[in-house]
């Protein structure tokens, strides 16, 4: 093992893990790298998109230095959501295989003292972010990002995302670890000196499932604590984003190989066969399952990985009431442009926006409920408009079948459709499936409605509900979050009692409150180092992001004593 270039690493790059601790402890927004587009070499994205395109059609290689053979069974069938096939494939191994490698590189990593670990991660976060722009043309064509967001939720965020993990390891581990001596009197005999040694270890193989939608930014939170804690990871990407998920385990790999670190404590499983991925939740040796996707199969780990301590965070919608405000225009704003970012696919995008009988209190009166869906139409084509083309404000959405989802919402009883979905053409992308939003008024009298709308609509579709109290706006989001999860809250109104409420509610659901954001900071915005993402509550998340339990979970104490 290469110590000398380890402690060199750990010289490199410890500013950056002092800041990061630092900002742990305060809980002040934080971020390695500079999220402004400008601040980067225009040249950077051209190479990026050269990058992205050397790798189609070609099979992918996680391992350093090696050449998978021709007898080597391989999977793959990514599609861009623009259109085309990736053609590339990858390795498919046994899980019992990729556990025994694991198993014999965890013993080495863990004698790792945490400072050294934590400099080979900060390393391969540093290369992570020279493929930037690689990244951002990844989460194109895998999750249907625009550009900007991908250089943000597929490289920028989630890099700081890691970089966060990291620096909450290494805050946690050093807290725990020490060594103490005091007296020891037992009844009346002699007083004895007792000394008492406190580590910490790693809780054991992590399993952690990516997604589709934000896979860099959903994996790296657990991926990335887990191995900072000392523990070895096995990486499930999802079907149709396997790259962004493949590269990063090629570059974790990398890393470890110029160090003599065994780079088996991070591997692929990739599978055509969706069986294998239960069964290797399952398996005995998995001690850790992280998890973000679908509430359905997060739903199966929770109730069947019981050997695992399994965290995840599940689909779930996020819900706006809109009572009274000092900027109605920011307001406007910031709603129409949630629901037009990224074809509303985000979790945290407003998708349920409840108004008042009585309406909306501005400075000087009160705007009507038809005024505002009036209004908010029109601030959502004000901000199509703004983007030629328009995939780079919308992305593609993930699964043409979305847009049969949002036309049987349009078309269902209860709805009086104010904007209906519409198709997108792209010059450059004709295959690809681009929507424009759909706002619909849930109609009153309709009991069934609600089970349109309290779930997350996989696509652009927002519902303005109307309720004839505050009582009844509150009692539906709590009787919502209990039943099927609320990610987030957002809320507008100038009433101390109102926001009162709400924080309440809010709390009692597990669900993030966002009130008066107005303008260019979004409710769908989560801030690194600040922010928490998830409840750890209720169907919608059991672990939070951010929170010291996700750290803690990933590592046990030991004692050691001895009478001196």
């Amino acid at each position: 093992m290469n110590l000398r270039k380890l402690k060199a690493w750990r010289e490199q790059h410890g500013p950056m893990l002092l800041a990061a601790t630092a900002a742990v402890r305060t809980r002040q927004p934080f971020s390695p790298f500079s999220d402004d587009l400008t601040d980067y070499d225009a040249k950077l994205i051209e190479q990026g998109e050269k990058k992205f395109n050397s790798l189609l059609g070609n099979p992918f290689t996680v391992e350093p230095g090696v050449v998978d053979g021709a007898a080597d069974r391989r999977a793959g069938a990514e599609r861009s959501p623009y259109g085309f096939d990736l053609g590339i494939t990858y390795r498919a191994e046994a899980f019992d295989t990729l556990v025994e490698r694991a198993d014999g590189a965890m013993r080495k990593w863990q004698q790792l003292d945490v400072e050294l670990r934590c400099a080979l991660l900060c390393e391969v976060i540093a290369r992570l972010h020279a493929d930037t722009f690689l990244f951002a043309h990844v989460g194109m064509h895998t999750s249907g990002h625009g550009l900007f967001m991908g250089f943000h939720a597929n490289a920028i965020h989630a890099q700081a995302r890691a970089l966060e993990s990291v620096a909450n390891v290494f805050e946690v581990s050093r807290g725990l670890t020490c060594q103490l001596e005091n007296e020891l009197l037992v009844g009346q005999g002699p007083a004895q000196r007792i000394q008492r040694d406190f580590r910490v270890m790693p809780a054991g193989l992590s399993l952690v499932f990516a997604g589709q939608v934000v896979p860099t930014w959903g994996a790296y939170p657990g991926l990335f604590a887990s191995l900072a804690a000392g523990c070895p990871v096995v990486l499930v990407a999802h079907a149709n984003a396997v790259l962004p998920i493949a590269l990063t385990v090629r570059t974790i790999k990398a890393a470890c190989a110029q160090v003599g670190v065994p780079h088996d404590i991070v591997n692929l499983f990739h599978s055509d066969n969706l069986a294998h991925y239960r069964d290797a939740a399952r398996h005995d040796a998995v001690r850790l399952v992280d998890y973000m996707g679908g509430a359905e199969f997060g739903s199966w780990l929770r109730q069947h990985a019981w050997q695992a301590r399994v965290m995840t965070q599940q689909s779930a919608q996020t819900s706006v009431l809109v009572h009274s405000t000092a900027d109605y225009d920011g307001m406007l704003e910031n709603l129409a442009f949630g629901l037009c970012s990224y074809s509303a696919q985000l979790c945290t995008s407003p998708q349920n926006i409840y108004l008042l009988a009585e309406g909306i209190g501005v400075p000087g009166g009160r705007v009507t409920v038809e005024r505002f869906q009036h209004d908010l139409v029109a601030r959502v084509e004000e901000v199509l408009g703004r983007f030629a083309p328009p995939r780079e404000l919308l992305g593609a959405v993930l699964d043409r079948s979305r847009l049969a989802e949002i036309r049987a919402c349009e078309d269902a009883h209860f709805a009086r459709v104010l904007r209906r979905a519409e198709v997108l053409e792209d010059v450059e992308y004709p295959q690809a499936c681009i929507l424009s939003p759909s706002v619909i008024e849930v109609r009153p009298g309709f009991a069934s409605s609600v089970e349109h709308y309290a779930r997350e609509v996989r696509g652009p579709v927002s519902f303005i509900i109307g309720k004839p109290d505050m009582r009844e706006v509150l009692a539906e989001l709590r009787r919502i979050g209990q039943a099927y999860g609320v990610l987030g809250l957002g809320l507008y109104t100038t009433d101390a009692g109102v926001e009162s409420a709400m924080g309440q509610v809010a709390a009692q659901i597990g669900a993030l409150l966002s009130t008066n954001f107005c303008e260019n900071f979004f409710i769908s915005q989560c801030a690194v180092f600040t922010d928490l993402h998830g409840g750890a509550i209720g169907p919608a998340a059991d672990v939070t992001y951010g929170g010291p339990g996700f750290y803690h979970a990933r590592l046990r104490m030991t004692e050691q004593r001895k009478i001196l």
